[in-house]
């Protein structure tokens, strides 16, 4: 066999491999999608563990994916898992961005403040006017227990669309809380949820 006929064979099996790789990788993700929508968690985990994902994607998706699992979830302790086998990862600023948005949230939710403080940098070096703002705000309004928005949202709050006007009434109730004025935070508590269901009709 001369070497022009391998290379051919070598390159047909060359294309064949790539086509097969495209289609279980999108097969694959259908799958996925699938059972998250089920929230159909154990079938989800189970594709993620199979081996054959370590081919069809790198490491920081299959973990991304894992992670979303987690959160969906509930999962407080897998979810710290996973953050700490991902940051370490080497990243892209998309995926960086990406991953400090997701663990910026989760450590505010867990009141993890050193952990949110490292993400808030990255967030506010890359994330934008926007991001960095809000995940600002977030910060001192839950952690450091900040109450120096309240006239600033409530001014922004009469022209704000359905979803940023939840936002705004949670936080301002949030700020109310921190300064011990219960009947106030618990008014702002209730135009939240009016606001999340009026945006979500």
């Amino acid at each position: 066999m001369d070497m022009k006929t391998i290379g051919i064979i070598v390159l047909i099996a060359a294309f064949a491999a790539l086509i097969y790789v495209e289609v279980q990788k999108r097969t694959t993700f259908a799958k996925l999608e699938h059972y998250m929508a089920e929230q159909d968690f154990d079938n989800y985990l189970a594709v993620l563990d199979r081996p054959v994902m370590n081919i069809l994607y790198p490491e920081y998706n299959r973990l991304f994916m894992r992670l979303n699992a987690c959160l969906a979830m509930g999962d407080d302790e897998a979810t710290a898992r996973v953050l700490d086998q991902m940051l370490p990862l080497r990243m892209n600023k998309q995926q960086q961005l990406a991953l400090a948005i997701k663990a910026f949230s989760f450590y505010v939710e867990v009141e993890d403040k050193e952990k949110a403080r490292r993400m808030l940098t990255i967030l506010e070096a890359n994330g934008g006017d926007d991001v960095a703002r809000a995940s600002r705000e977030t910060f001192e309004i839950f952690l450091c227990g900040s109450s120096a928005y309240i006239e600033e949202m409530e001014r922004a709050v009469k022209d704000a669309p359905k979803v940023e006007q939840a936002r705004l009434y949670q936080l301002l109730a949030l700020q109310y809380e921190n300064r011990g004025e219960q009947g106030r935070a618990k008014d702002y508590y209730a135009r939240a949820e009016k606001a999340l269901e009026a945006a979500l009709k």
